[in-house]
């Protein structure tokens, strides 16, 4: 469009520039007739001009401008709303893995509470590691004494398990029934002898409270399968 303007305003000038010298001729040659070719002439560079605006009445550019417009107001909202989901995932609550153990056994003489064969506690075997800024470990006790958030996670395969039984792991934590952490119940017949347990839940701390976990039936002798990856506890600190 800025040719286009250049080119008008240079023919202007020869317009301009035209009538001058048509003017000067007239009065120094004193004949209508000369005047009046030039203004024959004029009129017909006025007519080439108006002719000239002709490009500047295309819509097409206006119309690339508008949606590029529209295509930079959709990336600029694509990015807010990238910015706003990644606002949103560093405000999530992290986990840190403060203890983990490979291998849980059956536990019937620490507490004198879980002695018994249908209610026991897990006892946990030489583990890979704990943060004893976060954790204390006895064999069947975790003392939490950093406060906040914990998740207790139990995977274990428990095994001679018995037809017509009910079966649930439990976290107590100081000593009173948190809440039941996994609950299953075998069937008449048809049932295997042993059954995997996954589950985790979140418990808060102060600083001083201890948890245990305990396996209980309503009378049947089970326990988890010692050793092996299927067998495993861990313990994540909830950093918010």
């Amino acid at each position: 469009m800025g040719s286009n303007v250049g080119a008008a305003l240079g023919v202007i000038g020869i317009i301009i520039g035209a009538g001058a010298i048509g003017f000067a001729f007239f009065v120094w040659n004193g004949q209508n007739t000369t005047n009046s070719d030039l203004k024959s002439d004029i009129d017909d560079l006025t007519d080439q001009l108006n002719n000239l605006t002709g490009p500047t009445n295309i819509t097409g550019p206006t119309n690339m401008t508008a949606a590029f417009n529209n295509l930079t107001a959709e990336f600029n909202n694509l990015t807010t709303a990238f910015n706003n989901l990644t606002a949103e995932f560093n405000d999530l609550p992290r986990t840190i893995v403060v203890g983990s153990w490979e291998g849980l056994t059956r536990n019937m003489v620490a507490n004198p509470s879980f002695a018994f064969t249908s209610h026991w506690l897990f006892e946990f075997q030489a583990g890979t590691h704990y943060n004893g800024y976060y954790i204390n470990l006895l064999p069947t006790r975790t003392y939490l004494v950093t406060a906040g958030w914990y998740r207790i996670h139990l995977s274990t395969d428990l095994v001679e398990l018995s037809p017509s039984h009910s079966y649930t792991i439990e976290i107590y934590k100081n000593g009173i029934n948190e809440f039941i952490l996994y609950s299953f119940v075998t069937t008449v017949a048809g049932d295997p002898t042993h059954f995997y347990v996954d589950s985790a839940a979140f418990i808060y701390s102060d600083g001083t409270d201890f948890i245990e976990i305990s396996g209980e039936s309503n009378g049947d002798d089970f326990k988890p399968e010692t050793g092996g990856a299927s067998s495993r506890f861990t313990i994540e600190y909830v950093a918010i």
